[in-house]
C-alpha cells in the first residue's frame, strides 16, 4: 500500500489532532508536576535537580554559578539553568512554588515532543500512522516520568525532536533558511544537554550524506556556523573558568570514584570487567531505562519497532514493479534508526566508559521506539482491529508505568527531607553542612550546604582524588556532615583520609534505616588534631 503524498502545511483537522495529542501527553506529566513535593521526591524528583534550583538562587543573589554560594561550578546544562533563573527571579510565597513552575515547564516541553513527532512524521507517512506514533510517546511512562524529574530532560527531549525534524525538512527541501534553522536546533540541543552531541553527530552525518551535492557543503557549513556561534560562549567560559571547554565535574566526579573504588578492591582486574558488570546489570534493562520504555515492555515493543524500520528501509530495496527502478528507502525510517544509533552510543559511553548510566540519559530511545511503531502501523494498516490494537497498546504502555509510580524511583529521599528539617531546627543560620547528596538538604535546610561527591563542586572533586575529603571539610569550616551509612562507609570512606573517624563525632540519626543504605547520620566535624 503506497503512503500518501507528503505535504508541508497541515490542514485544520491535522492541527487539531496535534493539539489533542499534546493534551493527552500533557495531562499525566502536568499532574505529576503539580503533586506535593514530598510525594514527588519519592517518585520522580531527583536530588540532583536541586543543584539547578540552588545555583539559580545563588546567581540571582550575586554569588555566581555555585550550588553552595562558595565554590563556582559548571555541573549543569545552560539552557535549563536559564529556565530556572527566570523561574527563581520572582518572589514566591514558599520554596515549593518555583519548583512546581519549573516542573510544569518540563511537562510542557516533553508534551510538545508529540506535536513535533506527529507533524514531522505525517509528511512521510499517513496522518493516522503519525498520530499513533505520537500517541505511543504520549502514553509511554518512561519519558513521562523522567521528563518531570527536575532536570533538563524534558527540554532536551524537545530539542532532540526539533533537531531530527529540522534534519528531515532540510533534506526534503534544501534551502538557506532551513539550514539556518537546522544549525539553530543543533546548537540549542547541545546547550540543553551536552551529551546529545552523540545523537547530533549521527544526524549531522546523515544530513551531509543526503543533501544534493551542489549545495551540500554550503548548507552544512552554514548550519555548523550557526550551531558553533551558539555553543562557543559556553565552551569559552568553561575553558577560562575551569581549564577545559568540556570540564564539567558532573560528568567526571562520580565515574572517577567508581573506577578508583574498583581498582582498590580488585587491583588485578581490568576495568573492562567493571564496564561489563554495569552494562549487563539487569536493573537498567528490566526497568526500561536503556530501552526508553516502561518495565519489561521494551522487550516486546522493540522487535516490532525494528520490523517497522526495516520494512521502510530495506538493505537491498526490491525493484519497483512498474518501472524496474529500486524503491527509495523512507527518510523517516532512517531517522528512527539514527536515533537508535544515538541511544546505543549514549549507552556505550555512559555504561561502558563512564560506568554510571542514569535513567534520564536515554529518553531518545522513546522517540526512536515511537517512530518505529508508527512505521509498522503504516505498513500493516489495520482496519477492523484498529481500536482494539490501540487500546491494548495504551494498556501495555501505561500499566507498567503505574508499577514504577507505586514503587517510586527515589523512595529514600523522604529521609533527606527529614534531614533538611533537622538542619533548620537544630543548627544556627551560620552553620555549614556537607553531604555527598546535598541538593534537598541545601534547598530545604536553608543553610550553606557543600556538595561532597564533587558533582557540582570542583574543590571537593580535587579532595576526593587526593584522598583528603575530611581535611577539605575541616578547612572549609564545615560544622556538620550528614549522609547515609552506605555513602560514607562504602562509597567515600576510601577518599576521606586516614583515621577519618577521629574527625567525626556522631550526633544523631535521621529517620529509620533504609534497606541497602542504612541510617542517615549527623556527624559533627571536629577540628584537626594539633
Amino acid at each position: 500500500m503506497a503512503a500518501p503524498m507528503p505535504h508541508e502545511r497541515p490542514s485544520r483537522t491535522e492541527q487539531a489532532i496535534g493539539w489533542v495529542l499534546f493534551g493527552v501527553a500533557l495531562a499525566p506529566r502536568l499532574t505529576v508536576a503539580l503533586l506535593p513535593i514530598p510525594t514527588q521526591l519519592i517518585k520522580t524528583l531527583t536530588d540532583d535537580a536541586f543543584y539547578y534550583f540552588l545555583t539559580a538562587q545563588h546567581i540571582l543573589r550575586g554569588a555566581g554559578p555555585s550550588v553552595d554560594g562558595i565554590n563556582p561550578s559548571n555541573g549543569w546544562h545552560p539552557l535549563w539553568l536559564l529556565v530556572n533563573l527566570i523561574v527563581q527571579a520572582f518572589p514566591w510565597p514558599n520554596p515549593d512554588a518555583p519548583l512546581h513552575l519549573a516542573l510544569a515547564f518540563s511537562a510542557v516541553f516533553d508534551a510538545l515532543v508529540v506535536v513535533v513527532l506527529y507533524h514531522a512524521a505525517r509528511c512521510s507517512i499517513s496522518a493516522g500512522a503519525a498520530a499513533v506514533g505520537a500517541l505511543i510517546y504520549a502514553l509511554n511512562a518512561m519519558p513521562a516520568l523522567q521528563s518531570v524529574n527536575g532536570l533538563e530532560t524534558g527540554l532536551a527531549a524537545l530539542l532532540i525532536a526539533a533537531a531530527w525534524a529540522s534534519t528531515l525538512r532540510l533534506i526534503r527541501d534544501p534551502s538557506t533558511g532551513k539550514a539556518l534553522l537546522w544549525g539553530l536546533t543543533f546548537g540549542l540541543c547541545f546547550l540543553a544537554r551536552t551529551d546529545t552531541a552523540l545523537i547530533l553527530l549521527w544526524l549531522g552525518l546523515y544530513g551531509l550524506l543526503n543533501l544534493p551535492q551542489a549545495v551540500r557543503w554550503r548548507l552544512v557549513l552554514l548550519g555548523a556556523a550557526v550551531a558553533s556561534a551558539l555553543i562557543a560562549p559556553w565552551l569559552m567560559w568553561n575553558w577560562l573558568a575551569f581549564g577545559s571547554p568540556l570540564a564539567q565535574t558532573s560528568a567526571a566526579a562520580v565515574p572517577w570514584a567508581i573506577r578508583a573504588r574498583y581498582a582498590m578492591a580488585y587491583p588485578d582486574e581490568p576495568l573492562w570487567r567493571l564496564s561489563l558488570q554495569v552494562l549487563t546489570h539487569p536493573a537498567g534493562w528490566l526497568r526500561g531505562d536503556y530501552l526508553g520504555a516502561p518495565p519489561f515492555v521494551g522487550f516486546v515493543l522493540w522487535p516490532l519497532a525494528l520490523i517497522g524500520m526495516a520494512w521502510f528501509r530495506p538493505l537491498f530495496p526490491p525493484p519497483n514493479r512498474r518501472g524496474g527502478q529500486r524503491a527509495r528507502p523512507l527518510p523517516l525510517a532512517h531517522i528512527a534508526l539514527l536515533l537508535l544509533a544515538g541511544g546505543i552510543t549514549l549507552l556505550l559511553v555512559h555504561a561502558v566508559l563512564r560506568r554510571y548510566p542514569r535513567p534520564w540519559y536515554f529518553v531518545v530511545m522513546a522517540q526512536s521506539l515511537a517512530l518505529g511503531l508508527a512505521l509498522l502501523w503504516e505498513r500493516i494498516q489495520p482496519s477492523r482491529q484498529r481500536g482494539v490494537m490501540l487500546a491494548a497498546l495504551a494498556i501495555v504502555l501505561l500499566m507498567p508505568g503505574v508499577l514504577v509510580w507505586q514503587i517510586g524511583y527515589y523512595p529514600w529521599q523522604s529521609i533527606q527531607l527529614e534531614a533538611a528539617q533537622w538542619i533548620r531546627q537544630n543548627t544556627s543560620p551560620q552553620a555549614v553542612i556537607a553531604s555527598m547528596n546535598s541538593g534537598i538538604m541545601g534547598y530545604y535546610g536553608e543553610r550553606t550546604t557543600i556538595n561532597l561527591d564533587g558533582v557540582v563542586n570542583p574543590q571537593a572533586f580535587a579532595a576526593i582524588r587526593a584522598g583528603r575529603l575530611l581535611a577539605y571539610m575541616q578547612g572549609a569550616g564545615v560544622d556538620y556532615f550528614i549522609d547515609s551509612d552506605h555513602a560514607l562507609e562504602n562509597e567515600y570512606a576510601p577518599f576521606m583520609g586516614p583515621d577519618y573517624r577521629h574527625g567525626l563525632r556522631e550526633v544523631t540519626t535521621i529517620g529509620a534505616p533504609y534497606t541497602g543504605l542504612g541510617y542517615w547520620r549527623v556527624y559533627e566535624v571536629l577540628p584537626p588534631e594539633r
